[in-house]
């Protein structure tokens, strides 16, 4: 009895005609063989299970084989018996996994300079090369890059990023594809008949379908479901029990639950998942198989003739033809923007059955949601059938008037433009005939730090004089000043003078205590005052000793501040005498006045101060 060889190892490809899947690399290497333009170097890069190692090895033998037949070996020479049997000293298979230090590559690197034993050439195989570290590349890198000319390598890798790029610069690579469905369908029919394998073709294609794009994958599954369920007898194996076996979902199951997402039922999603996720089955496979099924779903609903691009049968091309037609590619296109990057949370996910169930119920909520496009849309197709109106067709809420046409004005005779208020009132009156003393409240010196502007209209007819204006008695000449320099007065919080009412009668002015001075001699009349400017106190040099003024209580600090002005600078007519404070002349006079209450009465009445009252 002879010992038993596994699927995968007997139906391995020993020529090129035999290798599926992978046609764009076969076709480069056949010519190469036929032009005898092989490489130095080589390397394979893809996932598991699509033959690099097996293309590796057809290579090896279509190079050293005695008698090559259109760049196919021809397997019957004692070279190709040789490396197929795994027997031939030409041709080298190294394990980069196993043997990956600095002393295994540089005893391969001396092993280089010998010669071939049978072939043409000695051909080193190096699978899994991204085991190999720095160090090991680094000792291999100038025999890669010059080997001798009987040399050849074939490297192997799945995974190509931890290459060192000085070793892929010096390769030629070439990229092999996973295997469409398809085709791993048709090669396991092929080795179910030739083995006498009753197998239905529903699980055939859950087989390869589970393989994920391996034929070795696919061919290891077909073994483990022969050794499973065969009993030696007519029975087949069942899709069924290929499905509970791998726990994959059937395609019943997957087609409804693509029908509910797509008629946005959210009962029956939860439904069929739950039911799922009972009967054991792998839910990260269903998201999976989803996901592929919904992608076809798609490329049906968008392309006339998508056969090459679904790596299925017509049966299933025509299912998803039926799936497509039960919503809009815009709807499809969302289910799968929104599902296709969340597999990897899935995988790490806790409860796998309740985030799945979230995921497809967001999706659907998103994708089935109401649309701009579509409320346009409605709204055109029901002003095209007449049910809807255009806006101008609709009858006027509001009676039109006819627009009243506007003539523009005709110019206006200018009138003569009066003097403005301002300047009006802000021209003090001319002087009048017979000179008059200025009135009492014209003497309270104005704050030194404020300007004179132009008086606004409203201010001036808000501030009337508090005194009605009389004929006073003649002006009298202000003695010369006897204080020392000025001391300047604190700025006092003026109080606005209450307005006289009109119907009230004029209050006779207050005559000063102090006796009277002598008359000046006549004078011409002073012109009128200027408008009032911001004085400065000029001090003038006087001869008689500093007065010592009487200590005052804290109380009247204010009074007799603004009583001690010193004399200011009179700009008004040129001959007349300086005026001064009485506080030099009679102390005591001014101390009774402060302490007089009648006196700030009257102050507090008509405005100004106790020296204005002495005067």
């Amino acid at each position: 009895m002879s010992e038993y060889q596994v699927i995968a190892r007997k139906w391995r490809p020993q020529r090129f005609g035999d290798v599926v899947g992978q046609q764009h690399v076969v076709r480069t290497l056949e010519n190469a063989i036929r032009q005898q333009r092989t490489a130095h170097a080589y390397l394979f890069v893809g996932p598991r299970g699509v033959g690099k190692t097996t293309l590796a090895r057809i290579f090896a033998k279509a190079m050293n084989c005695l008698d090559p037949q259109d760049g196919e070996p021809c397997c019957r020479c004692e070279s190709c018996r040789a490396i197929a049997e795994e027997r031939s000293l030409d041709v080298m298979e190294v394990d980069a996994a196993s043997r990956n230090t600095t002393g295994d590559m540089r005893e391969l690197a001396e092993d280089v300079l010998t010669q071939p034993v049978g072939g043409r050439y000695k051909i080193y195989i190096i699978d899994e090369v991204h085991m190999l570290s720095k160090q090991a590349w680094n000792v291999l890198l100038k025999t890669v890059e010059e080997p001798p000319a009987h040399v050849k390598f074939i490297f192997a890798t799945t995974e190509v990023h931890q290459v060192l790029p000085t070793i892929i610069s010096r390769c030629q690579r070439f990229d092999l594809l996973p295997i469409p469905t398809r085709l791993i369908t048709e090669r396991l029919r092929l080795i179910c008949d030739s083995e006498q394998v009753k197998i239905n073709d529903s699980a055939i294609g859950a087989i390869a379908r589970a393989a994920e794009g391996g034929m070795r994958d696919a061919q290891s599954l077909l073994d483990q479901m022969i050794a499973f369920f065969s009993q030696g007898d007519d029975t087949p194996i069942t899709g069924e029990q290929v499905l509970s076996l791998f726990g994959l979902t059937d395609r019943t199951d997957l087609d409804a639950l693509m029908v509910a997402m797509l008629r946005n039922a959210p009962g029956e999603v939860v439904s069929i998942v739950s039911r799922l996720a009972r009967k054991g089955k792998n839910l990260e496979t269903l998201f999976d198989d989803l996901l592929e099924a919904m992608r076809a779903v798609q490329l049906c609903a968008i392309l006339p003739d998508p056969s090459d691009l679904i790596d299925e049968g017509e049966e299933a091309v025509a299912r998803y033809r039926k799936l497509a037609a039960l919503a809009k590619p815009d709807t499809i296109q969302i289910l799968l923007e929104i599902i296709a990057p969340v597999g990897r949370v899935l995988h790490d996910a806790l409860n796998k059955q309740v985030y799945l169930e979230t995921i497809l119920l967001k999706s659907m909520r998103e994708a089935h949601a109401v649309r701009i496009d579509d409320l346009l849309a409605r709204l055109n197709q029901l002003r095209t059938a007449g049910e809807l109106k255009f806006i101008d067709q609709l009858p006027p809420v509001v009676k039109r008037t006819e627009a009243a046409e506007i003539e523009p004005l005709k110019p206006q005779p200018e009138a003569p433009a009066p003097a403005p208020a301002p300047a009006a009132r802000a021209t003090p009156p001319p002087a009048p005939q017979e000179p008059a003393p200025e009135p009492a409240t014209t003497e309270v010196a104005p704050p030194p730090a404020a300007p004179a502007p132009m008086p606004q209209p409203a201010a001036v007819e808000s501030a009337p004089a508090p005194v009605p204006p009389e004929p006073a008695p003649e002006p009298q000449a202000a003695p010369m000043p006897v204080t020392a320099e000025p001391v300047p007065a604190p700025q006092l919080p003026e109080q606005a003078p209450a307005a006289p009412e009109p119907e009230s009668e004029p209050v006779e002015p207050i005559r000063p205590l102090s006796a009277p001075s002598p008359e000046p001699p006549e004078e011409e009349p002073a012109p009128p005052a200027p408008p009032a400017v911001e004085r400065q106190p000029v001090p003038e040099p006087t001869e008689e000793p500093e007065a010592e003024p009487e200590p005052v209580p804290p109380n009247q600090m204010p009074e007799v501040l603004a009583a001690q002005v010193t004399e200011e600078s009179d700009l008004d007519a040129p001959g007349r005498k300086k005026r001064h404070s009485i506080a030099n002349d009679n102390p005591k006079a001014l101390e009774e006045a402060v302490n007089d209450p009648f006196i700030h009465e009257v102050v507090d009445l008509f405005g100004g101060s106790v020296v204005d009252i002495h005067r």
